[in-house]
């Protein structure tokens, strides 16, 4: 049985939500994650319609990209939308779930999809969103057990470096303790002076990782009261965050010729062109969504293009004085794809539930 909670897990696997915007809602929106899951649809957007062919097909997890619930609600009634959908996922016990900034900058996220999407090579981050905590984790075991609390600590994701896992550094030592009356030491006995052959283990921890790790280890240790201890690090540094992506195309294109492959790429598209068309058109930045507010980091790295949605007239004044290409994709047009993007994700974890993209909606604008 697969319950909500580990669909859960293997999406915070793809995008922790450590690399949440501080002003975003992401996590469980609606349900219970203990539950069980009889299957898994996955959306653009939670919707009436998204609903409705969740209950019709037997899909008790709705995952969207989409926060359900996004600003604060000081009322729930069936007067509102919003209300009557939270009503209506309560009734079928549907749970919903929501990955949106930290899915956008994820590595494999959607701005990769996008990238993939356009055939993209030579990709790269964009703009930077952050760098992730790394932690230097200690504690001190009995030499019989070291290998297994040392095993129990690199699967849940500690000692990871570069290209290496299971990365850790062992001291061999004493340890000395006396337990009071209430203790119940596994060596020696309470009241009495204890001196034990123990391995001081140490590894390093990302914040993503962190919380698992801690519990594992504790999981693992044997004794009554675990002594660790844990040291913020300033160096090494984690992993940069980015939003957005920058990459070339495998050729230059003409604006006509990169119109008619963006369209073929992004067939959900009503694409706009803003500011000045260069004679050719390689390098490509590219921020799903809405990246209006990025024309001005686009313009500053020369790119010939720059790809994102929600472009208002006075950003396309803008694009045109910085004499760059926008190209408005539109916010659906260009994440329309995450729905099958996380479908393909879901699936490539064996999961033993059915996993489905829902693929029926349409752009909220229209012709």
């Amino acid at each position: 049985m697969t319950t909500v909670q580990q669909v859960i897990n293997l999406m915070e696997e793809l995008a922790p939500r450590s690399y949440t915007e501080s002003w975003d809602n992401v996590g469980l929106m609606v349900g219970d994650r203990n539950s069980v899951v009889t299957g898994v649809l996955t959306t653009l957007d939670v919707t009436e319609e998204t609903i409705s062919y969740a209950i019709e097909h037997d899909y008790n997890l709705i995952i969207s990209h989409h926060p359900l619930i996004f600003k604060g609600v000081k009322q729930l009634s069936c007067d509102t939308a919003l209300g009557r959908m939270i009503n209506n996922l309560i009734q079928h016990k549907i749970a919903v779930y929501s990955a949106h900034t930290n899915l956008d900058i994820a590595p494999g996220g959607l701005n990769d999809m996008l990238a993939e999407q356009l055939g993209l090579i030579d990709v790269k981050g964009f703009i930077k969103t952050g760098e992730e905590a790394l932690y230097k984790v200690t504690t001190f075991v009995p030499e019989n057990v070291a290998d297994a609390v040392r095993h129990a600590m690199g699967a849940a994701g500690a000692g990871k470096i570069g290209n290496y896992e299971y990365c850790s550094f062992s001291i061999h030592g004493e340890g000395r303790f006396i337990g009071n009356e209430d203790s119940n030491p596994v060596i020696g006995e309470a009241g009495a002076l204890t001196v034990a052959p123990e391995v001081q283990v140490n590894a390093v921890i990302d914040s993503t990782h962190f919380s698992q790790v801690v519990e594992a280890m504790k999981e693992a240790h044997p004794y009554e009261e675990v002594a660790y201890e844990v040291v913020s690090l300033v160096e090494p540094k984690g992993s940069t965050q980015y939003l957005g992506r920058i990459g070339r195309l495998p050729n230059a294109f003409n604006l006509d010729t990169f119109r008619e492959w963006l369209q073929e790429a992004l067939p959900e598209a009503n694409i706009r062109f803003a500011g000045v068309a260069p004679k050719e058109i390689q390098s490509i930045a590219l921020c799903s969504g809405a990246g209006a507010e990025f024309i001005k980091n686009a313009a500053r790295l020369h790119v010939d293009a720059y790809v994102t949605g929600d472009v208002k007239y006075h950003d396309a004044q803008l694009a045109k004085e910085l004499g760059l290409l926008v190209v408005d994709a539109g916010h659906f047009g260009t994440e329309s794809i995450v729905a099958r993007g996380l479908c393909d994700y879901l699936l490539s974890k064996d999961l033993s539930i059915p996993v489905k993209a829902f693929t029926e909606q349409n752009d909220f604008f229209f012709l």
